[in-house]
């Protein structure tokens, strides 16, 4: 599957990692972390997941129910892709085959 326009909002690589593990739990919503998707213990980890997220909401492709920080870093509870977040990757998805 492409998610080439979704890499292109934001950060690239975790934003793919971020939209495919919650494609992958859909229709459930999952609790999101940097070590999720990809951006483990790197200083700018918390700087670019916030980054990620920010870019996803923008666009209305992702929503959470609370965004929480604490002593581990930021983690998204309840993150789930919307309706236009799947929409697009169906589109992204049919364009690639």
């Amino acid at each position: 599957m492409s998610v080439d326009r979704l890499g292109r909002i934001g950060s690239g690589i975790p934003v793919e990692c971020a939209t495919r593990l919650l494609e992958q739990n859909w229709p459930r919503s999952t609790l999101l972390t940097p070590a999720d998707i990809g951006l483990g213990g790197r200083e700018t980890a918390a700087a670019e997941f916030l980054g990620m997220v920010e870019s996803l909401s923008d666009a209305g492709f992702l929503a959470y129910e609370a965004l929480v920080f604490n002593s581990d870093g930021p983690m998204l509870v309840d993150a789930t892709l919307t309706a236009r977040g799947r929409a697009m990757l169906a589109r992204e998805a049919n364009r690639a085959n």
